[in-house]
C-alpha cells in the first residue's frame, strides 16, 4: 500500500480516517521507506495535527530530535514554514507578520477610510472576507472580472482597492492567511529551483481532510506532488465547507487528475449504531455528486430516532430540555449535544437550559488567541520582535491609555510617511521633531523605549522575562487591576504565559499564535466539566456524542433559504450533506426536531418541515409524535400530521 503513487482513501464517517494517516505515517517510518524529513502531512486544524504528531511519536517510541523533523502540520503552517526560509525571493524577510482576521480587517479598515472606499455595500468586513475567498479561488487583483462581482460597475475601485491592499502588506513585511499559500505558488513560479528542492525532498505527501481542499490548497498540493507518492483522505459526503472554496471536483475527479490512482472505501463505521447508519445512509443517497458508499457496523442495531414536532422554537426547546432531564440519569450532561443550523438559534435553548439549570457551553465560542487581552500581550511581543509591525503599533500605542488618540496616531502616521519607515520609526521621527517635553511626547518617548528595550531584552532573556518586562512596565498589569473580569484576564496572562515558556524562540511561537486557534492546554479547560453542548453543525464537524438533538429541520433552517434560492441543486446537496454530518455525530440516541411555526422579526410564522425529513427511510423511525395542538389564537392552520408520515 506505501508504494502507491496517487491514493485515495474514502474514509466515512466514524471510520478511522486519522487513524489511516497516522498509521501510514508510522508505517513509512517503520520499514524505511522515508526519513522523517522525507514525508509531508499536510491537514486543516492545527488540534489533527498534534494528534498525528503524538501518535507517530507513541507508536514509534521517537525521541524528540526525530520528531523535530517530522513534516507535520496545516496548510497554512506548512506554507508559512517554506516562505520563512525562501521568502526573500518574493520580496519577504523572515521576520514577516502573519495577520490574523482581526488584523486583517483592521488595515483594509484604515485603507478603505483612505481611499474613501467604505460604502453601505463595500464595507471592511465584505472587502476582507471577499479578498480571502478571492485568493482562496487563486485570483490577484488582475484577474477579477465583471461576473465575480455584484455589481460591475465597482470592478475598477474594488480591483484597485485589492492591489492596494496587497502593496501595503508588502510595505508592511506581513501576510494574510491567503498569502501563505498563494505566495508559496509565487515563489515556485520565480524560483522553480525551491520547488524542485521540495520535490526531492518530500517522498510521500500525505493529505487529511481533502474533501475540505479549495483551489490554492490543490494547486499547491499537486504541484509539491508531481514527483511524490500521495495519498489523500476524505469523504464527499462530509464536504461542507464550499462558501471558503472547498470542491467537490478535488473527489469526484481525482482519477482524472491522478491517472492510475486508486480507490480505497473504508465503510466500516467504529462510532454509531446500525440505525442512525441507515437513517443517515438513506438521507445522503439522494445526492447525485458522491462517490458513493453503504456505511455498515457490527454494533448494534440501537434505538429508533425520535422525530418530534415542537409548536413552536420555544416548544421545541423545552421539549429537548426534558428529554435531556429525562436521560440524565443513565447519561452525563457531557454525553449531549444539540445542534442547530445557524448561531441565532442557540438563543431560545440558551435561555431554556438557563431557566431548568441545565449547564452547557457554545462550542466554537471565542477562541482563548481572540481573547483581548492575549491579543494585546502578544502585539507587545510582536512589535519588540519586529520594529515593522505597525498593526501591533496601532493596537497597543493607547494600551494602557497614554493620551495618544487618533489625532497622536495620525502625527504618527505623517511622520512615518515622511521617513518612509514604520510607525515606530515615524514616532522616533516625531519625538526628534518635537521633543518630549509635552506630556503626549513623553509618553510617546517611554513608549519607545519600553520597546526599544524589550527588543534588545530578547538577545539575552526568555520570551516569557520579556513578556513580563512588557506588561509590567507598560502599566497594563496595573490596569488589569481596574477590570470587572480582572480574575479571568489575570488567569488568561498566566495560561499564556505557560505557552510562551514551552518555545526558546519568540519568532515561532508568534507564527504558532497567528495559526493556531487555541494554544496546547488552552483547549482542555472545559475537560471534565459536565455540560451539554450548543453548537453548529459546521462547528460540530469532527465531534461525536453518545445522543445527539438536531433541531430546527425545516425549510429556510435546513435546508437553509439562502442555499434554495442561490445556490441551486448543488446547495441543496451541501445542505443535505451538512444534515447527514450533525446526524452521524450520534453515537447511541438522535433526536431530529422542527417546529409548525417560528418566530421571526417578532411575528409568529408557520413553518414547513424539512424535505430532508421524508428521506429518512421511515423504518428507521419507530417514533412519530403527533402535532402538537395550535395556541389558542395563534391562528396558523396545521396539517393532520407531518408529511413525513
Amino acid at each position: 500500500m506505501a508504494s502507491e503513487r496517487a491514493l485515495m482513501v474514502l474514509a466515512g464517517a466514524g471510520s478511522g480516517k486519522t487513524r489511516v494517516l497516522t498509521r501510514r505515517l508510522a508505517r513509512l517510518l517503520y520499514q524505511g521507506e522515508a526519513g522523517a524529513g522525507e514525508i509531508l502531512a499536510v491537514t486543516f486544524t492545527n488540534k489533527a495535527a498534534m494528534e498525528m504528531r503524538e501518535r507517530v511519536v507513541q507508536l514509534l517510541g521517537l525521541d524528540e530530535t526525530v520528531a523535530r523533523r517530522l513534516w507535520v502540520g496545516t496548510f497554512h503552517g506548512m506554507g508559512a514554514r517554506m516562505l520563512r526560509a525562501h521568502g526573500e525571493r518574493i520580496g519577504f524577510d523572515g521576520l514577516f507578520t502573519i495577520l490574523d482576521s482581526s488584523d486583517q480587517q483592521r488595515l483594509i479598515k484604515r485603507l478603505a477610510e483612505q481611499r474613501e472606499m467604505v460604502d453601505a455595500y463595500w464595507t471592511p468586513k465584505r472587502l476582507a472576507s471577499s479578498i480571502s475567498r478571492w485568493k482562496d479561488d487563486g485570483l490577484g487583483p488582475e484577474d477579477l472580472a465583471e461576473t465575480r462581482l455584484k455589481f460591475s460597475r465597482d470592478l475598477m475601485r474594488v480591483s484597485d482597492f485589492y492591489a492596494a491592499y496587497q502593496d501595503e502588506l508588502r510595505r508592511l513585511n506581513a501576510m494574510d492567511f491567503g498569502d501563505l499559500l498563494s505566495n508559496c505558488l509565487k515563489l515556485w513560479d520565480r524560483s522553480p529551483e525551491v520547488l524542485n528542492a521540495y520535490r526531492q525532498r518530500f517522498r510521500h505527501i500525505l493529505v487529511d481532510e481533502y474533501q475540505d481542499a479549495n483551489k490554492v490548497q490543490y494547486d499547491w498540493m499537486r504541484r509539491l506532488a508531481a514527483d511524490s507518492s500521495l495519498c489523500v483522505v476524505g469523504d464527499d459526503d462530509q464536504l461542507i465547507y464550499s462558501w471558503r472554496g472547498a470542491r467537490l471536483d478535488n473527489i469526484l475527479k481525482f482519477e482524472e487528475d491522478f491517472p492510475n490512482a486508486r480507490i480505497i472505501r473504508l465503510e466500516q463505521n467504529y462510532r454509531s449504531t446500525g440505525n442512525i447508519l441507515r437513517a443517515s445512509g438513506g438521507l445522503i443517497d439522494h445526492n447525485l455528486g458522491r462517490k458513493g458508499k453503504t456505511l455498515w457496523t457490527e454494533g448494534e442495531e440501537g434505538a429508533p430516532i425520535t422525530i418530534h414536532v415542537a409548536e413552536d422554537g420555544e416548544d421545541e426547546a423545552r421539549h429537548v430540555t426534558r428529554e435531556i432531564l429525562r436521560l440524565v440519569p443513565e447519561k452525563s450532561f457531557n454525553d449531549m449535544a444539540v445542534l442547530v443550523r445557524t448561531s441565532s438559534q442557540t438563543r431560545l435553548f440558551e435561555q431554556t437550559f438557563h431557566e431548568y439549570n441545565i449547564p452547557y457551553r457554545i462550542s466554537g465560542g471565542l477562541r482563548f488567541m481572540d481573547r483581548a487581552e492575549i491579543k494585546d500581550a502578544v502585539a507587545y511581543l510582536r512589535l519588540a520582535y519586529s520594529s515593522r509591525d505597525d498593526l501591533a503599533f496601532e493596537r497597543i500605542i493607547n494600551v494602557p491609555s497614554r493620551k495618544l488618540g487618533p489625532k497622536a496616531l495620525e502625527e504618527i502616521l505623517a511622520a512615518a510617511r515622511e521617513v518612509e519607515g514604520s510607525l515606530l520609526e515615524g514616532a522616533r521621527h516625531l519625538i526628534g521633531l518635537k521633543g518630549s517635553g509635552s506630556a503626549a511626547m513623553g509618553k510617546l518617548s517611554a513608549f519607545v523605549r519600553l520597546i526599544d528595550a524589550a527588543h534588545a531584552m530578547l538577545d539575552v532573556e526568555h520570551p516569557v522575562a520579556v513578556l513580563d518586562h512588557l506588561l509590567d512596565e507598560s502599566g497594563y498589569k496595573d490596569a488589569v487591576e481596574l477590570e470587572e473580569r480582572r480574575n479571568d484576564i489575570r488567569e488568561n496572562l498566566t495560561e499564556l504565559r505557560i505557552f510562551l515558556s514551552q518555545v526558546d524562540d519568540l519568532g515561532g511561537f508568534l507564527e504558532r499564535a497567528a495559526l493556531e486557534a487555541d494554544p496546547p492546554g488552552t483547549e482542555r479547560r472545559d475537560d471534565g466539566i459536565n455540560r451539554v453542548v450548543i453548537s453548529t453543525l459546521h462547528a460540530a464537524k469532527g465531534l461525536e456524542f453518545p445522543v445527539v438533538f438536531l433541531a430546527g429541520l425545516e425549510e429556510g433552517l435546513l435546508p437553509h433559504k439562502m442555499a434554495v434560492e442561490e445556490g441551486g441543486a448543488a446547495a441543496v446537496e451541501e445542505e443535505r450533506r451538512l444534515t447527514y454530518v450533525g446526524m452521524t455525530r450520534a453515537k447511541e440516541r438522535l433526536f431530529l426536531s422542527h417546529a409548525r411555526s417560528r418566530r421571526l422579526f417578532q411575528r409568529l410564522e408557520p413553518a414547513i418541515a424539512s424535505r430532508f425529513l421524508k428521506e429518512i427511510p421511515p423504518e428507521t423511525i419507530q417514533k412519530r409524535e403527533a402535532p402538537v395542538m395550535a395556541r389558542r389564537g395563534v391562528g396558523i392552520p396545521r396539517p393532520r400530521r407531518p408529511f413525513y408520515s
